[in-house]
């Protein structure tokens, strides 16, 4: 270092104080900018900002700082995006969010020192960048927002900003009512001061767990309150926390019984999870699909829906297909066997089979144990009636039944009631079987009879492709049932039929094709020599592109597993995949901490899978 002793105008950092704070404090008592302070001390703001410890200890030497404080208060940057503070670990982006946010009855006691000016006194501490701290301990007074900026160098130089602002915070500008800490905030800030404790929630990782509360305080205040999520202001989201924490800290039974109470909502099982599970479905099942410390609440979920939700092939659960049902309501067994609803429970509840009061829609049972008494009681159907219970147009109907794809249970009867109900969902469930959940359908996205009409083919080619297992990449559409929610990607569709097209699949295909959910993750796999690619010359453009051709193919399948992959050549679902995976502690592939996503070694699959099995 350039400063062989000590600054003569040195600072006291302040309880909970980062290093970047302290730096910019110092910098600015000494009369000069930090990026001059940076130079002239041979001290890296960077660095500082990057939670550097070498560079830390020399900046607290130089200004007379505990060095403890500042190591223990600043966020310290890791390899993987990742930020560790009070000895948790929090994503880079949301713990450098460009929100600066603080307590202004701490700023004011800071500036209690009359030898120095405000801006030299006011201090960041490190606690309030954690995005679940809404309150301060100390005053109970809300966090409020100090400043906005994108540009990290400007928005922790902690003195110039400060200073812009340090008259409205002496005058109360900033000042808003106290409020009570919570039991979360209690926890959170007990967490934050002394590491886990020894309840329930302790056992699993702080970002997550905070999350998990979040999220479920969203379902919980829409079934208590009827009030949604999205009209709940951010400075309000203490409470979402609140309602959530009140009930996870009690553990999982806490957590099923509410779950269980929440499907006694007046929403329709067909609208899907998020109707019922706002934010916390959306987030599990999307957001954090990949992040593994939200798997102890995606699987608490996930339990709970599996035996709750009357879920078919291809419904989605929690970002996955479900392949196998394993329940019935009343609802999807009235239509699935063609049997009136009324008629149908009055049986199952003779039966033993159902029994209490809630709605149709909510009251589910083993559909394998109950399908000799459905079978006992199907009504065949007239072809109308079939195609409307398909959800297909008439026209759709005929050019399927022309192609023998569909066939009715009577042949020359004397009656118009001749067609199966089970015939028309066990051809769904044929091309449904891993379809992933569309929202939109966007980016490709072709219902199966538009994609045959494009490339002047049959729907039934297209059908058999899928059945054959030359076309992978299936979807299901949330907001429309039956084969009129039944999607195919196109380029997939024309890399399989398409004649002119190369031999070969687009990197995005085979990626999704195989459910990578994020092409880099493949491409990054390809790049770091790990599999390979083959350049092709793209038909449309005319210029080279990565493409994965069938040898390209047989050497990924050679060496990796998605759960996509796996769950085609074992015949188990995504979903108990997942756990056996966790179970045996089997990791996905990477190889020096490099993220590929959820793709597993091989090797590692065949050696611990039998056992798992």
């Amino acid at each position: 270092m350039v400063q062989s002793t000590p600054l003569r105008l040195g600072l006291i950092s302040k309880d909970h104080e980062t290093a970047f704070s302290y730096m910019s404090r110092l910098s600015s008592r000494n009369g000069v900018s930090i990026s001059e302070f940076g130079l002239d001390q041979d001290i890296s703001f960077q660095k500082v900002l990057d939670g550097d410890p070498k560079v830390i200890e020399a900046l607290a030497w130089l200004g007379g700082a505990s060095v403890e404080t500042l190591l223990k208060s600043t966020p310290q940057k890791l390899s993987n995006r990742q930020h560790r503070f009070c000895g948790e670990l929090f994503p880079s982006k949301i713990i450098r969010d460009p929100i600066v946010r603080g307590c202004p009855i701490c700023l004011k006691e800071d500036a209690v020192d009359l030898d120095l000016r405000p801006h030299w006194s006011m201090a960041l501490r490190g606690h309030w960048m954690v995005p679940h701290v809404a309150i301060c301990s100390k005053h109970n007074h809300p966090l409020v927002t100090l400043w906005r900026d994108s540009n990290p160098h400007n928005r922790y130089d902690i003195s110039s900003q400060m200073e812009k602002i340090a008259p409205s915070i002496l005058s109360g500008n900033f000042d808003q009512e106290l409020r009570d800490p919570t039991d979360f905030d209690k926890w959170l800030d007990h967490r934050l001061q002394n590491g886990p404790g020894t309840s329930w929630l302790d056992s699993y990782k702080l970002h997550a767990t905070a999350n998990f509360c979040f999220m479920l305080g969203c379902s919980l205040l829409r079934h208590g309150k009827g009030i949604q999520a999205s009209a709940v202001a951010k400075d309000r989201y203490w409470v979402l926390y609140r309602y959530g924490f009140e009930v996870a800290y009690d553990g999982e039974e806490s957590i099923q019984i509410e779950l269980d109470r929440l499907i006694d909502l007046e929403v329709d099982a067909k609208q899907g999870p998020k109707s019922i599970f706002p934010v916390l479905y959306e987030r599990l099942s999307r957001d954090y699909k990949d992040a593994a410390d939200f798997d102890p609440f995606r699987d608490i979920l996930r339990r709970h829906m599996l035996k709750s939700w009357p879920l078919g092939i291809g419904d989605d659960l929690l970002g996955e297909p479900v392949s196998e049902r394993q329940l019935h309501s009343v609802v999807t067994a009235s239509k699935e066997y063609g049997i009136d609803q009324r008629r149908l429970r009055k049986m199952l509840e003779g039966a033993g089979i159902v029994t209490g009061t809630r709605p149709d829609k909510w009251t589910v049972f083993d559909a394998k144990a109950a399908e000799p008494l459905l079978a006992s009681l199907v009504t065949l159907l007239p072809a109308k009636n079939f195609a409307e219970n398909l959800n297909m147009s008439r026209s759709q109907f005929n050019l399927l039944v022309e192609d023998h794809i569909l066939e009715p249970a009577l042949v020359n009867a004397d009656t118009k009631n001749v067609w199966d109900p089970r015939t028309g969902h066990e051809f769904l469930e044929s091309i449904l079987i891993g379809a992933e959940e569309l929202r939109q359908a966007q980016h490709g996205w072709e219902h199966i009879a538009k994609s045959a009409l494009r490339l002047k083919q049959r729907p039934s080619t297209i059908i058999q492709a899928i059945r054959d297992g030359r076309i992978h990449r299936v979807g299901k559409h949330r907001d429309f049932g039956g084969y009129g929610g039944v999607f195919v990607y196109h380029d997939e569709v024309v890399a399989a039929l398409d004649k002119d097209a190369p031999n070969a699949m687009t990197l995005e295909v085979f990626a999704k094709t195989v459910g990578i959910r994020q092409p880099t993750y493949l491409n990054r796999l390809i790049i770091n020599g790990h599999t390979t690619a083959t350049q092709m010359k793209n038909p449309k453009t005319n210029a080279m592109q990565s493409y994965v051709t069938t040898a390209d193919a047989r050497r990924f399948h050679q060496n990796f597993y998605t759960l996509r992959t796996l769950a085609k050549e074992t015949g188990h679902s995504w979903q108990k995949l997942s756990g056996i995976l966790a179970m045996h502690e089997i990791a996905p592939f990477s190889p020096k901490g490099v993220d590929y996503g959820r793709i597993f070694s091989r090797s590692d699959i065949e050696t611990a899978f039998p056992k798992a099995l």
